[in-house]
């Protein structure tokens, strides 16, 4: 009855957010899909909060996979137990590496987004950055502090129930600025959030769906244009390049890859989540072993010592038989000191672009450079290099990585008198770097095929071999970091530098290819990153006001793969007053406001 009456409510909106405080088994967030799916009047997005424990989470894939629906009981529909076990499936094949934080899980074609909040209660509560219209309070124990927790992640009119023992007393429930709704020692308890006092937030009020331009048609602004396209949004995509990934999208193939430290620092964690989001877009969107290849990537330490009998482990096509139980493991290739990525993958860029633009909601606009911003009539008109109109749109995402520096300074000369620009922005927009790249690929020697590796080599640069395309199989070594355009300009120099990497990672491998090499049959691929002065990428709004109009989602630098979704993820859940996809605290890593560290001049005693 609670269940039929929350998703009751939710017909109208633009979506809905249900926090969950007790997910170990996923029913009711299984029982909340099959009613919301039911549905003919919803919500473009329904967004579902899950807290669970990290020895739940340790088995959550495996109740997942032994479950299945009863069609037994009348109150169930034979429709509704195969939507049930449908996204059972996915998700069980979704919750591998479940480790202590915040994971983001799509599903339903991206209708439905699914945050596990993965650790101790008090500890996650802590880091929820949502408005919830519903909660499930089924964990037991609520006293004072637990209660004005959940307060903190409700909003006026927020309906909570609670289930287990103890319940909540209504003292302890009214002091929280909860209003009991039914009769006490009733399960489920039915409470409303409706306290005495004026609520304040911080977070800014939601943007409703409307038109959307996006500059950028890269990973990082398709990527975004998906996101909100998902959402309800109609989005245009404007690039000086004709087609889509025209510049460092454009990459034939690169690794998305988690970060890996001994600190777990913010960034591991990130391209951790950020990873988990681009394998499972993959796999829904492109081609296997033709556009992406999943199974791992090995990562190398050139400077460790026995590096010929690390390479023989490596060349012997070796890998763990055993199923995965983490992000990366040492040792596990043999005798070799490797650090083994299992949830990683190749990619072709370019192909997942373009099957992120490929949307009723989304409309690309090619070999059209956007030159200047005028804010007109509550819009903002997009004009070229000639002063003529290109487009209009209600708020604007600048995902032209180092172009955007260029653009909104000449906007900040003219920026409308009633707006602002977010505190220290264009200081960072002002420290962006290019940082340009080659990419050394030949054809793949058939003959020696059994001699390669049968996954990608990271580590000291790196190497993907065997990859199809249009003129055969293809290798891809490198790449180069070049902050000085010269340099990068000189392709022999460049394709020495690879060499000399390929050297270092895999001796035996850079002397089957230095014949090509050798012979000038290896071909280059150069792009351009760009990145920020702390290296995270620089993601939300750009304009300080209660609405911004201008955000921005960029600066992704050599992680692009790893970072885009998980950063297209975030700017809509700030754009519209959604749940985050990660921990509040790294999402200030993130955020386009936060502090700009400043170098240090050294002290007397230094010098």
């Amino acid at each position: 009855m609670a269940l039929a009456f929350e998703l009751c409510r939710c017909k109208d909106q633009p979506n809905w957010t249900i926090l969950d405080t007790g997910f170990a088994e996923a029913t009711l967030f299984l029982d909340t899909v099959a009613v919301w799916r039911a549905q003919g009047s919803k919500p473009a997005m329904l967004h579902y909060v899950g807290l669970l424990s990290l020895a739940e989470a340790d088995v959550l894939a495996t109740r997942l996979q032994l479950a299945r629906s009863a069609i037994t009981a009348p109150s169930i529909s034979a429709a509704a137990a195969a939507c049930k076990d449908e996204v059972r499936a996915t998700l069980a094949s979704q919750a591998y590496g479940l480790g202590v934080g915040f994971h983001r899980i799509l599903l339903q074609a991206g209708q439905i987004s699914l945050t596990l909040c993965v650790g101790e209660l008090g500890p996650s509560m802590a880091q929820l950055d949502l408005r919830a219209d519903t909660v499930w309070a089924v964990a037991a124990g609520w006293d004072t502090w637990a209660l004005k927790a959940l307060a903190r992640c409700c909003k006026r009119g927020t309906q909570v129930y609670f289930s287990g023992q103890p319940l909540p007393t209504p003292a302890l429930l009214l002091d929280a600025g909860f209003q009991l709704e039914a009769e006490p020692g009733l399960q489920p308890l039915h409470a409303s959030y409706k306290p005495r006092w004026q609520l304040r937030s911080k977070r800014r009020a939601a943007s409703e769906a409307g038109r959307c331009a996006v500059i950028g048609a890269g990973i990082a602004g398709a990527s975004v244009a998906r996101a909100l396209a998902l959402r309800g949004w109609q989005v245009d995509v404007y690039d000086s390049q004709n087609q889509p990934a025209g510049a460092a999208a454009g990459l034939p193939v690169g690794l998305v890859v988690p970060h890996h430290s001994a600190d777990d620092s913010p960034r591991s964690r990130l391209s951790r989540g950020g990873t988990r989001l681009m394998l499972q877009h993959a796999s829904e969107r492109l081609c296997l072993g033709q556009d992406w290849q999943p199974g791992g990537v090995i990562e190398l330490n050139v400077e460790a010592t026995g590096l010929a009998e690390v390479e023989a482990e490596v060349l012997s096509h070796a890998r763990p038989q055993q199923t995965p139980t983490g992000w990366a493991r040492r040792g596990e290739l043999g005798q070799a000191q490797g650090l083994w990525h299992p949830y990683a993958a190749w990619i072709k860029p370019a192909r997942l672009v373009q099957a992120w633009l490929e949307h009723p909601g989304i409309h690309f606009h090619g070999s059209t450079s956007v030159h200047s911003l005028q804010r007109v009539a509550q819009q903002w008109t997009l004009t070229n290099a000639q002063g003529l109109e290109v487009g209009r749109a209600d708020r604007v995402v600048f995902a032209n990585a180092y172009g955007c520096a260029e653009l909104l300074q000449r906007l900040a000369a003219s920026m409308p008198a009633d707006l602002a620009w977010v505190p220290g922005v264009l200081e960072k927009l002002q420290s962006l770097q290019a940082m340009q790249g080659t990419l050394s690929l030949g054809p793949f020697p058939a003959e020696f095929a059994s001699t390669f590796p049968g996954f990608p080599v990271n580590g000291h640069g790196s190497l993907v071999s065997g990859v199809p395309t249009a003129q055969g199989l293809r290798w891809y070594a490198g790449s180069t970091f070049q902050t000085d355009a010269t340099r990068h300009a000189d392709l022999a120099r460049e394709h020495g530098i690879n060499q000399t990497k390929l050297r270092a990672l895999l001796p035996t491998v850079a002397e089957l290819l230095a014949p090509q090499f050798a012979n000038h049959q290896v071909q280059a691929w150069q792009g351009t990153r760009c990145i920020s002065h702390d290296r995270l990428p620089l993601v939300g709004a750009l304009d300080d006001a209660a609405l911004p109009t201008l955000w921005i989602c960029a600066a992704m630098g050599a992680r692009g793969l790893s970072f885009s979704a998980l950063c297209a993820e975030l700017l809509a859940a700030w754009l519209g007053d959604e749940p985050l996809p990660m921990e509040s605290n790294l999402a200030k890593l993130l955020a386009s406001s936060r502090p700009q560290r400043k170098k240090q001049a050294p002290s007397a005693c230094a010098a």
